[in-house]
């Protein structure tokens, strides 16, 4: 009997070895294409360069998720570039429950999700991540905090994903805080090159408040990254706060970033400080709106500074749907140089 009840177990075990059971998640599809028209005019030509092009940016993204019988919603998010050579470029599992949210895998950290941007004129153009670009520039003249190991579009350093563990706090009363840790980095902004490897622990914390005071809308909020060099040398790190209020149609907002993207190699430290205003007007389908980034590197005891103005506006002619146009002019650091540029864009933003 005893042999009996043993090979019992075992086939047992054998099955759920063999065909484990699927998890039944409820299958999502949704990404965007923001297709463009662009032209640039800028001193730093090079020879047989065109000033008219087309560019693009495409994902597709999938979303399993589930919520289970005890409240606990399970979920599975994947995102797939259409342009790029068709690199993921997020891949996560979530949990999320009334005591807050857990995001495993190949996702932002806190200080990115919880951080405050400014109002823009086309969020493509010059919002917290720059999607279309044409002019010609050393570093990614955007103002997203130095993710270290983050992948980020038009990144041109490298797009090497780092895995991490994010934890969200559930909003109480307009508060939420989060915490991220990735026990592998490398560093993917900044002018220099400043590697890709050597660097370990990478932490983040951030907190926001979002609110109204007397019929204004207010959001504060700030993030602080730290990350350890394996063989004990500079430690890079960055931090940002940044502020949004709206009243009616109106809306102001200004953020401020610095960043020690320091290596463990003999590259010198890279200091960057970035600081950017913004405005918009948003009635019904028509939005209006302008800002400004003003960037200083400081490398080798060399400084480059950088700006860019933007002014434009957008029309949504359905769900989900936009035509877009900007104009934007500045100066960039091209081959160590500080070169001027103008650039138009027009074009449409398509999510779904």
């Amino acid at each position: 009997m005893k042999k009996v009840l043993l090979a019992g177990t075992a086939l047992v075990g054998a099955a759920l070895v063999a065909s484990p059971a699927q998890a039944e998640l409820k299958l999502g599809l949704g990404g965007y294409f923001k297709g463009y028209a662009v032209y640039v005019d800028e001193d730093a030509e090079l020879p047989n360069q065109r000033d008219f092009e087309f560019r693009k940016n495409t994902e597709i993204h999938f979303t399993g998720e589930t919520t289970l019988d005890n409240g606990l919603t399970v979920g599975v998010h994947v995102e797939q570039e259409v342009e790029n050579d068709g690199n993921n470029n997020e891949s996560y599992a979530y949990f999320s429950g009334g005591w807050g949210r857990v995001n495993f895998g190949n996702e932002d950290g806190a200080a990115y999700l919880l951080q405050i941007a400014a109002p823009s004129a086309d969020s493509n153009v010059d919002g917290l991540r720059t999607f279309i670009s044409g002019f010609q520039s050393d570093e990614d003249l955007d103002y997203d905090l130095a993710h270290f190991g983050s992948k980020q579009a038009g990144n041109i350093s490298g797009n090497n994903p780092t895995d991490r563990l994010t934890y969200l706090t559930p909003k109480f009363n307009g508060f939420q805080a989060g915490v991220s840790y990735a026990p592998d980095a490398s560093l993917e902004n900044g002018i220099g090159v400043m590697g890709t490897t050597g660097f370990e622990d990478a932490w983040e914390i951030a907190a926001r408040w979002d609110g109204q005071f007397e019929g204004v809308g207010i959001s504060v909020g700030a993030g602080y990254t730290t990350v350890d060099s394996v063989g004990g040398g500079a430690e890079p790190e960055g931090w940002n706060v940044g502020f949004n209020v709206a009243w009616n149609a109106f809306s102001f907002g200004a953020v401020y970033l610095e960043e020690d993207e320091a290596d463990a190699a003999a590259t010198p430290d890279l200091e960057t400080t970035t600081w950017v205003v913004g405005a918009a007007w948003d009635n019904g389908p028509w939005h209006v709106g302008a800002s400004y980034l003003n960037r200083e590197d400081e490398l080798a005891g060399a400084d480059l500074d950088s700006y860019k103005a933007t002014v434009g506006g957008g029309y949504t002619f359905g769900p989900g749907m936009t035509f877009r146009g900007a104009l934007a002019w500045g100066e960039a650091p091209v081959a160590g140089a500080e070169e001027e540029f103008t650039q138009f864009t027009i074009g449409t933003d398509i999510s779904f």
